[in-house]
C-alpha cells in the first residue's frame, strides 16, 4: 500500500463522514421544522375546539333541569349487557335527590342512580339512625357502573351538565362528569 492509497482511503473516510453530518444536521432541522408544524396545528385545533365550545356554551338554556336529565338519559348510548337488560332508557321518572346525587327510575323498572364524583354512595344503600336508605340492599354491587363525560357521551356534555347542575343545586360548583349505575331495584340485573 502507498502513501497515495492512504491518503485516498483518508479522504473517503473523510468525505463520507462529512456527507454523513450532513444528512444528520439536514434530517434534525427537519424533524424540528415537522415538530413546529404539529404544535402550530394543534394550538390552532385546541382554539377551534375552544372557540366552538364558547359559542355552544352561550347557546345553552335549561330551565327545567329534571327534564334535561331525563332527555340525557333518553340520549345515551348504553353499553349492550345494560341495554339488553331493559333497552335504553326511557321515560325516566326522579324518585329522589341529595346532595351531589339523583335517584330515576325507568319504563323498564330499572334504577337509575346519578352521582358527582366524591360522593360515596355505600350510605345511600345502607341508610342512617336519622335516614332511611335512598337505594335497595345490594343495588352498588348489583348495578352496572358507567361515567358519563364529554369523552363518553358528546362534546358539550359538560357545558349543559354544569348548567343544569347550577339550577337543581345551586350551592355545589358543577362537576365535568358523573357516574351512572343503572340496574334493577329487586337484584334482578346483571353485575357492573
Amino acid at each position: 500500500m502507498t502513501e497515495g492509497d492512504v491518503l485516498l482511503a483518508l479522504l473517503l473516510i473523510a468525505g463520507f463522514a462529512l456527507l454523513g453530518a450532513l444528512i444528520t444536521l439536514g434530517n434534525v432541522r427537519q424533524t424540528r421544522a415537522i415538530r413546529e408544524v404539529g404544535e402550530v396545528l394543534h394550538e390552532w385545533a385546541i382554539r377551534h375546539i375552544q372557540l366552538s365550545r364558547a359559542t355552544a356554551a352561550s347557546a345553552i338554556r335549561i330551565e327545567d333541569p329534571v327534564a334535561w336529565f331525563r332527555e340525557m338519559l333518553a340520549r345515551l348510548e348504553l353499553p349492550a349487557p345494560v341495554a339488553r337488560e331493559g333497552g335504553q332508557i326511557r321515560e325516566a321518572t326522579l324518585l329522589r335527590q341529595g346532595e351531589g346525587w339523583l335517584l330515576f327510575r325507568d319504563a323498564a323498572g330499572r334504577l337509575i342512580f346519578l352521582h358527582r364524583p366524591g360522593v360515596d354512595p355505600r350510605p345511600l344503600e345502607r341508610g342512617s339512625r336519622f335516614a332511611s336508605p335512598a337505594l335497595p340492599p345490594g343495588f352498588l354491587r348489583r348495578s352496572r357502573a358507567m361515567e358519563l363525560s364529554p369523552v363518553t357521551t358528546w362534546g358539550t356534555f359538560d357545558l349543559e351538565l354544569a348548567a343544569a347542575w347550577k339550577r337543581l343545586f345551586p350551592e355545589e360548583p358543577p362537576p365535568e362528569r358523573l357516574w351512572m349505575r343503572v340496574g334493577q331495584p329487586n337484584g334482578a340485573g346483571g353485575k357492573g
